[in-house]
C-alpha cells in the first residue's frame, strides 16, 4: 500500500475517468487511486476499465450523490491509515506531479485541507490561475503551467491561505478529523450534491483550522462534465 491516496468519483460515464487517469502518471509505490463509481451500471464500462488498470474500486447499487461518494472515500482514507488524500471529481486533467504539493501541504505544513489551483475553480475564485500566471489554460498546457508554477513558487512560498475552496479538487490529511460533521463522516449526507464546501468551511474556520491553496500544484477542470453529458435538470439530482 502506498502512503498516499487520490480518489476519483465519477457517475455514468466512463469517458471522463478514461482520459483522466493516464495523465496522472505518478508512481503506483507512491500513490494509490482509488475510484467511487456512484452506482454506473455494469454496461458503462467503469467496472471493467479499473480491473484491467489495476485501480481500487467502491462501486454502489443505485446513485447516492456526490457527497456520499466524499464520505465512502474519507472512510476508506481512515480504515487504511493514508498520511493523506486527494478527493477529485474525474472531469479532469493532471499535470506531472501536482498533487505532491497538495499531500505534503497537508502533512507537513500544518493546512488541514489545501485546494489546487485550476483554470475552471467556479466559486472558489482565488483558486483562478490567471490570477497568478498569464496563460491560456487549455489540456495540451497542464504540464506547462506545472512547470511555470513550480519555477516562480519554488524555495518561496508554495502554500497561501484561502477563505473557501471548490470542491473539484482538494487534499486533506488525519488532522481533519477535527473537522468532520459526524462521529463517521466528514460532510453532511443529506447535502446530496452541494453545499457541503460551505458547510465544512464554517466547521474548519470555526474549530481554528487552516484552508489553503497550494501554489505549486494546478488541476485542469473541464468542470460541470458529467452535469452537462448526462443533461440533468439541476445539480442537486442524482445521475439517475
Amino acid at each position: 500500500m502506498a502512503e498516499w491516496l487520490l480518489v476519483l468519483t465519477t457517475a455514468g460515464r466512463l469517458k471522463w475517468l478514461a482520459e483522466a487517469i493516464p495523465t496522472l502518471r505518478a508512481p503506483p509505490e507512491e500513490l494509490d487511486i482509488l475510484v467511487v463509481d456512484d452506482g454506473s451500471p455494469r454496461e458503462v464500462g467503469i467496472e471493467a476499465f479499473c480491473r484491467e488498470k489495476e485501480l481500487k474500486l467502491i462501486t454502489k447499487n443505485k446513485a447516492f450523490g456526490v457527497t456520499d461518494s466524499w464520505n465512502r472515500a474519507y472512510i476508506f482514507f481512515k480504515q487504511n491509515g493514508y498520511k493523506a488524500c486527494i478527493i477529485c471529481n474525474d472531469d479532469v486533467r493532471f499535470p506531472q506531479d501536482c498533487w505532491r504539493g497538495l499531500v505534503w501541504g497537508v502533512y507537513k505544513r500544518g493546512f488541514n485541507l489545501l485546494v489546487p489551483l485550476s483554470n475552471g475553480p467556479g466559486d472558489g475564485k482565488k483558486q483562478q490561475i490567471r490570477r497568478f500566471l498569464k496563460v491560456e489554460p487549455k489540456p495540451k498546457n497542464v504540464d506547462k503551467i506545472q512547470q511555470a508554477l513550480f519555477e516562480k513558487y519554488h524555495g518561496k512560498k508554495k502554500w497561501a491561505g484561502c477563505s473557501y475552496f471548490n470542491g473539484f479538487c482538494f487534499a486533506f490529511g488525519s488532522s481533519i478529523e477535527k473537522f468532520r460533521f459526524s462521529k463517521e463522516f466528514l460532510f453532511d449526507p443529506k447535502k446530496k450534491n452541494r453545499g457541503n464546501e460551505i458547510d465544512l468551511v464554517k466547521r474548519i474556520n470555526a474549530r481554528g483550522g487552516r484552508i489553503g491553496m497550494s501554489m505549486v500544484s494546478y488541476v485542469f477542470h473541464w468542470k460541470y462534465g458529467t452535469y452537462r453529458y448526462l443533461k440533468l435538470k439541476h445539480r442537486d439530482q442524482n445521475w439517475r
